[in-house]
């Protein structure tokens, strides 16, 4: 039962997604909600994401054959590439058809990076005394 998901939007955006998405859709939510524990997860654009100081972060759309990643900043996406080879890169997400087919440490390190680039773009600038 997929019950670990305590958003009772997510609970049901995955089970409306395609039986065999369902356990891949929420093992990518349960992986960005540990990679960023402090983010909310909203859901005003239709999909589940998380956001954080005012700006989303990241957040994953079911499709019937796969799975799209949604980023903040893609310019960190792309150094991944050849670290994801069964995932497609596209101009503003990620695809994934399977998520047994791609490496999940390295899919946790792109979640950091991803978290990294959007703090340090979106820090209070500095006062200098």
């Amino acid at each position: 039962m997929l019950t670990s998901v305590s958003n009772e939007f997510v609970n049901q955006y995955v089970q409306q997604a395609s039986p065999a998405r369902r356990e891949d859709l929420l093992k990518i939510i349960e992986m960005m909600r540990s990679m960023a524990p402090e983010a909310e997860l909203v859901n005003d654009l239709g999909i589940p994401y998380f956001k954080m100081n005012a700006g989303w972060l990241y957040g994953v759309a079911a499709r019937v054959d796969h799975l799209c990643i949604y980023f903040s900043d893609l310019s960190v996406l792309h150094s991944f590439r050849s670290r994801l080879p069964k995932a497609q890169f596209g101009d503003d997400c990620l695809v994934i058809y399977r998520l047994d087919d791609i490496n999940l440490n390295v899919f946790m390190e792109l979640l950091g990076q991803i978290k990294v680039h959007f703090l340090m773009n979106h820090r209070e600038p500095f006062e200098l005394i």
